[in-house]
Formats: structure tokens, sequence, C-alpha cells
């Protein structure tokens, strides 16, 4: 009998890359299962050989260890050809068999098939979420997160997630505003990054007023815009020129010089970069930073090859982490492929030892 799916929200085209990390993970844990991802779905579905497996699976996944998912859940049941005029009855029943949840997740796929179905989850959500109180299916002290997610409008999956464990976002998906006076889109790459992958105690350590930051590679500044906003002196370095505005705010000085080789005269509190570059040689300049002891945050992206997106991010991220325990520095890191990210992982590091700048 096959077992209750595993549901992975991930990019469109970036389903085998899911696979292949979630693989990773339940390998690493002597965990038997296979993938099955759809190109361009936006999802893979991951099956355990038996329920003991399933159950210790649901209880060491964690949304922040795993890079290419945006959302998970362990899917409890599938709804096929429901009636179009009654659709929350046959999801009552099946959530009736189920822990009881704190919140429900009306969500739907981010594909051009999924999307098609935005209007009708928002407008859907309201009455599903009345009835499901109605029953007592929702209470505030639920420790499960449940989510519905419609493949059709007729066709369902039913499942739950712990709720430290997946994102409080439907699909996962952070949506952001793009700030009107922002350089470039690419701001939201770094606000998104800050906000995901870095919490809310060290977002108050590594942004407070008047902190310092580097950005490498930075024209026009559409991540030294982030680092302004949220108050610091950022340095920027690149040969090629920055938005007037921006350096008209009196928080930036230009370096026009190279990313690769420029060093600050004393460690600084943050250092982004989102430079379009092999990810090896980023890795590298990252970890030089870091084990220097010129800052205590980094952040930056690694833009992927085409093929082995994930063995490359592990390959990046290792190298990083290997140079660092080899300088016996202590360290946190955690990386997401985010929604605003595309051909390109977001990730973070922090040196636990602290850095002085002064």
């Amino acid at each position: 009998m096959q077992q209750a799916p595993f549901i992975f929200f991930c990019r469109p085209g970036f389903e085998s890359d899911c696979a292949a990390e979630v693989q990773a993970i339940a390998t690493a844990h002597d965990l038997a299962g296979y993938a099955n991802a759809q190109p361009e779905t936006g999802y893979v579905r991951y099956y355990m050989f038996d329920q003991s497996s399933a159950e210790e699976f649901f209880g060491l996944l964690d949304l922040v260890d795993i890079i290419f998912a945006r959302q998970w859940f362990w899917a409890k049941a599938e709804l096929e050809d429901m009636p179009l005029d009654d659709r929350i009855s046959p999801i009552i029943d099946i959530c009736s068999e189920l822990s009881s949840a704190k919140n429900v997740l009306v969500e739907h796929l981010d594909s051009d098939d999924g999307r098609e179905l935005s209007k009708f989850c928002k407008k859907f959500s309201t009455p599903l979420t009345i009835s499901l109180e109605k029953q007592n299916l929702i209470q505030e002290e639920g420790e499960f997160r449940l989510h519905v997610l419609f493949l059709a409008n007729d066709h369902c999956l039913i499942g739950l997630s712990p709720l430290e464990c997946s994102s409080p976002h439907k699909g996962g998906i952070l949506r952001l505003k793009a700030p009107k006076d922002a350089p470039s889109r690419s701001t939201l790459k770094l606000d998104e990054g800050i906000q995901v992958l870095i919490s809310r105690k060290q977002q108050k350590d590594a942004f407070r007023l008047g902190n310092t930051g580097v950005d490498l590679g930075a024209a026009p500044g559409g991540w030294t815009y982030q680092l302004v906003e949220r108050g610091l002196q950022v340095s920027a370095i690149d040969n090629g020129p920055m938005d007037k505005k921006l350096m008209a705010t009196e928080h930036v000085e230009h370096f026009k010089e190279n990313a690769f080789t420029w060093l600050p005269k004393k460690p600084v509190n943050v250092l982004v970069c989102d430079m379009v570059e092999k990810p090896s040689l980023v890795a590298n300049l990252m970890a030089e930073w870091l084990e220097g002891g010129h800052t205590q945050h980094a952040i930056f992206n690694l833009k992927l090859p085409m093929k082995k997106r994930f063995q490359e991010v592990a390959d990046c991220i290792g190298l990083i982490c290997e140079r660092l325990e080899d300088a016996d520095l202590d360290y946190f890191w955690q990386a997401k492929h985010l929604y605003h990210d595309r051909e390109e992982v977001t990730v973070y590091f922090r040196l636990k030892t602290r850095v002085t700048p002064n």
C-alpha cells in the first residue's frame, strides 16, 4: 500500500533539485523513500516506504533546513472530482479525522496552472475557515497548520505541518512590494532574504542604527538601498555608477575598485554580495571575509548552473563551512531559494564569535 505523500512546494523548473535535496535529507537519517517530480509543476511528492519511516520523517522535517522548498506538509488525503456546489463538506469529513490545527492555509502552486486558481483559493478560504471553526477543527491550542492545496477547482490535497517547522505564508511565498525609489528590483531579494533567513534578534544586532556594511558589486545599488533603509553606513564596491538618489543620502561611500580584492580598514557588521560570478568564486570570497574576521554577518547570492544545482549549492556551502571549521570559528548558516530569486540561491552566514568593528 502506497504511503501518504509529503508535499514540497518549489519554484517551477526546480522540481528535480528539490527532490534531490529531500532525498538527501531522508538518506542522511537512514530513511528510505522516493520522489515523484514532474517538470514545471512547482511541487514534489515524496513517498516513504512504510508508516513508521513517514512518522519519523514528519518529526524531523523543518523548512529552514530545506533550501529548494518554499513550503511543505504531509498529505493525509487527496480528493478528486469534488462536487462544485459543495466542496467544503468532503474537506470537513477528512479534517474531522485529523489532529486539530491552529490555522488553515488554502493554497495553490506557483505554476501556470496553479496561478489560475489564485482567485478561487482566496475566495474559498473564508467560508472553509468558518466551517472548520464551527466544527472545532481549528483551535487556538492546535500544534499544526492545516493545508488545503488545490491542484484544480475540484481536486485538492489535505494535510498537516508543524506550526514551527513550516511557513505561515500561503505557498511559502512572502510577497513584497518594490519601493518606488529603489535603484533596481533586485532590492527585493535582499529584503526577503533578511526577513526569511535572519531571526528578529539577529536582525536587531546586525542592523542597529550606525552599524557598518559593505556591498560587493553594488551598482546601481539595489542591495545597498536595503542596508541604508535599515540604518547602516555602507561602503559600495563597484566600478560601475551608483544611483544618484542613493548617494545623496550621505549614508553611502562609493569605492570604484575590484570587489574581489577590496577589504575594509576595520571589520564591518554586515557584508552583502549579489555579483554575477561563478558560485565557487563567490563562496571562496565569502569564506575569506568570514575567516579573516572582516564581517560578522554575510548575505550573498550564489548564481546557479543549469544542471545539478543542489549539488553546486551544497559544495559551495560545504567549502565555506570547512574553511571556518579549519579556522576554529563557530558559525551559523541558512540558505533558501527565495520567491524573488530566479537562477540563484540566497545564503546567510553569521559568526557566533563577536567581531568588533571599532
